[in-house]
């Protein structure tokens, strides 16, 4: 009886580790098409601008950066680039929900992963922020 129940235990243990490592591939995932997205972003440089010594970034940095994230990521509508204030920075947030089966139906669920990078665009041999 204690081997059988001892099974049980075993097989559980294997499809929680299995749900684990899934997780972990998505986590991982994501983060690769967050760092796609703000290089793709980082690089759209008003080099007008920037000759004048204000680094900026070009007005496409955003849809640059969101087809980079969503292509990566392979869910479409699931990145969001924003270029904070007075900087020079591209923040791409890659969000998506991957759904993992459980096998015992109170561990079963839908988890959130997200994965955010900040990239600054290279002027003038300057190495980017990552």
């Amino acid at each position: 009886m204690f081997a059988f129940s001892m099974l049980f235990l075993i097989i559980g243990m294997v499809a929680v580790a299995v749900d684990l490592s899934q997780l972990y591939e998505a986590r991982v995932r994501l983060q690769n098409a967050a760092e796609q997205a703000s290089a793709a972003g980082a690089s759209q440089v008003n080099y007008v601008a920037a000759e004048s010594g204000q680094a900026s970034l070009l007005p496409s940095f955003a849809s640059a950066c969101r087809s980079a994230g969503d292509a990566s990521s392979g869910m479409a509508g699931s990145t969001t680039c924003t270029n904070p204030e007075g900087t020079d920075e591209v923040i791409a947030t890659v969000t998506i929900q991957a759904p993992v089966a459980m096998p015992l139906p109170i561990l079963g669920g839908t988890f959130t992963i997200t994965a955010t990078f900040t990239a600054a665009p290279v002027v003038g041999g300057l190495i980017p922020v990552g």
